[in-house]
């Protein structure tokens, strides 16, 4: 099955969890509103499409929050989203510190349980072994800034922690995608989405 069939199969099966925008996915940009930087490729909703699949377990398995296919349907993507800019406008009032709260990513586990389910929708335990997949950490901070900087609040006692948070993001995503299988993987900003799918 190539990636373009899987997408398609998907689709076919759970037509009602796709959407037009990543931005639809994410549960901030749901509840206060979508920015100007809405992006337009179409997704499938996997949260979705698992807890449809799993309704009557108790217990549900991870799962990433998207999958689509690039511009040139190349690869199948899995897409995490992390929203880190809550997270910095509350820091001090945060019980769990950046660390902790970038290893309950449990990315590895979230992208094997998404493909196990996509092998039990297909039938076909082998659907990953030849077939080009990338996975993709999106956040809502600009990862190629490497600060902050463009936040128009005041975010001098945050200076010192914005590396801190990339540098830990990074590494947690590549350690966990490393972990068992190898796959191409990237840390992009929510609002480069639709570019960097233009070469996938």
């Amino acid at each position: 099955m190539t990636p373009i069939e899987l997408y398609e199969f998907l689709r076919s099966q759970y037509s009602d969890f796709e959407v037009d925008s990543i931005c639809q996915i994410e549960k901030t940009c749901k509840r206060v509103g979508l920015c100007t930087d809405k992006q337009g490729l179409h997704v499938i909703d996997f949260d979705k499409l698992k807890d449809t699949y799993y309704n009557k377990v108790t217990q549900k398995p991870a799962s990433v929050d998207a999958v689509c296919l690039g511009n040139l349907q190349k690869y199948f993507c899995f897409v995490e989203l992390k929203g880190w800019r809550n997270y910095m406008l509350y820091l001090e009032k945060q019980k769990r510190n950046i660390e902790e709260t970038a290893k309950e990513y449990n990315l590895s586990g979230k992208l094997k349980d998404s493909q196990r389910l996509c092998c039990e929708l297909t039938s076909d335990n082998d659907l990953f072994s030849d077939m080009p997949i990338v996975f993709l950490l999106v956040t809502d901070i600009d990862v190629n800034k490497n600060g902050i900087d463009n936040f128009s609040y005041n975010l001098n006692a945050l200076a010192s922690t914005s590396t801190v948070i990339y540098s830990e993001c990074i590494t947690k995503s590549r350690k966990t995608l490393n972990s068992e299988i190898y796959i191409q993987h990237d840390y992009i900003c929510c609002k480069d989405f639709d570019e960097h799918m233009k070469n996938l």
